[in-house]
């Protein structure tokens, strides 16, 4: 018996352990693999493609043993979602994220990841799509086994899909969130001495099912160098836009604007100079062109009101009047130039009393993603005054800006 038991330690000493070595080392070659891969994954560019090559990544350590390394990988690819700019993409690739963390064992994490879908769900504005992404979440939080939501979520997706195959009217519209922006902008130039300004963008736009509003301008510090009483000064280039719509063809419209110590109506040569421009124009509007969302439209706008102006240059008041105006506008927004989005108004004011006094301006906003939140934004805003307040004036102004914006 004895010898028996003998035999059988040795047979064990002689094959168990080298079995065991020759299992580390392989594991430890996989992992040296996979070290490699990973530091060439880390130099690719395509979020998408890297996304997709960390979470299969993370599974290959996951199955050598390299448990908290599969779950450091997974967060490095969590982390990268923010940078994707397209929604459904977004919601799509947090779906994968959250199979995988369920793959390695982290079902905590997966639901956790899963669970930031609802909210992103809803920022979308087409049903169809909504329902899609909603029946991709269901199954997979029924593959976790949590039965609850996954009903839940499948009820809202046949909801969804149900609705998005009905015809949509064209008009009322369909309400849309509220949507807010704001940024800072800069801008430096030089004439006979240097100015600039530092300033806050406002964005904003609401659409009901027959009324919209929009807001948008610019607030900002202003500085000129050839002031002799107050370097600095607060200035505001705004504009508001409300819209009552009749049908999806026609509406009435109340256009404000206003500009305060803006240099584009004041003189170059800027001595403790004020100005002040403002007016309100109402009337009726007629939609040219729509695009996929209400919030892409172009008008033709004409009406009638009131256009205040003063001037305060060189310490005397050059004027301080109010004259009824037309207002001949075209007002754009949502302009697609690849993955830039344009602003475009036109105004065409002459006063009624006295055509040859008249104003134009031209408004370009140029705004480009760089994440879904952040964008690139700049403005070109041109003026053309008929009237000078001073033979210096210049007859044509140019104003640009430039900053980053913060969509919530």
């Amino acid at each position: 018996m004895n010898s028996a038991v003998m035999a059988e330690d040795s047979f064990s000493d002689g094959h168990t352990l080298p079995w065991n070595v020759a299992n580390q080392k392989n594991t430890l070659i996989k992992k040296s693999s996979l070290d490699q891969n990973l530091e060439m994954i880390n130099q690719i560019d395509n979020i998408q493609l890297k996304v997709n090559l960390l979470n299969d990544l993370a599974l290959s350590y996951y199955k050598i043993g390299e448990i908290e390394q599969a779950k450091k990988i997974l967060y490095q690819s969590l982390s990268l979602v923010e940078s994707l700019n397209e929604q459904e993409l977004k919601i799509t690739t947090l779906i994968k994220i959250a199979d995988y963390y369920y793959k390695i064992g982290q079902e905590k994490q997966a639901l956790t990841v899963l669970d930031k879908v609802m909210p992103l769900v809803d920022t979308l504005e087409d049903k169809l799509i909504q329902g899609q992404l909603l029946l991709n979440a269901a199954f997979q939080y029924e593959k976790m086994q949590q039965e609850k939501k996954a009903e839940l979520f499948l009820s809202q997706s046949q909801t969804l899909t149900a609705e998005a195959a009905q015809p949509s009217p064209d008009f009322p519209f369909k309400e849309t969130p509220t949507q807010l922006k704001l940024g800072v902008a800069g801008n430096v130039s030089s004439f006979r001495d240097t100015t600039g300004f530092l300033g806050v963008n406002v964005d904003y736009n609401k659409q009901w099912t027959q009324e919209d509003i929009l807001v948008d301008g610019n607030i900002y510090l202003g500085y000129d160098s050839s002031r002799a009483v107050n370097n600095y000064r607060p200035g505001a280039l705004m504009t508001a836009v409300y819209r009552r719509h009749f049908d999806e063809d026609w509406n009435f419209f109340v256009d404000f604007f206003s500009s305060v110590n803006e240099d584009l109506y004041s003189s170059r040569n800027d001595d403790e100079d004020l100005t002040i421009v403002t007016g309100v124009w109402f009337g009726a509007g007629l939609n040219l062109w729509r695009g996929e969302s209400n919030r892409e439209f172009l008008d033709f706008q004409l009406g009638i009101g009131p256009r205040y102006e003063y001037d305060y240059v060189d310490f005397e008041e050059r004027r301080n009047e109010t004259s009824p105006t037309l207002g001949v506008i075209f007002l754009g927004r949502g302009f697609s130039l690849g993955k830039a989005k344009i602003n475009q108004t036109f105004a065409f004011l002459p006063a009624l009393d006295e055509l040859e006094d008249f104003i134009f301006n031209s408004n370009t906003k140029l705004s480009y993603p760089i994440t879904e939140r952040w964008s690139f934004v700049s403005r070109l805003f041109l003026r053309y005054r008929s009237d000078k307040v001073l033979e210096e004036n210049p007859d044509l102004n140019m104003f640009f800006s430039t900053g980053l914006e913060y969509s919530f």
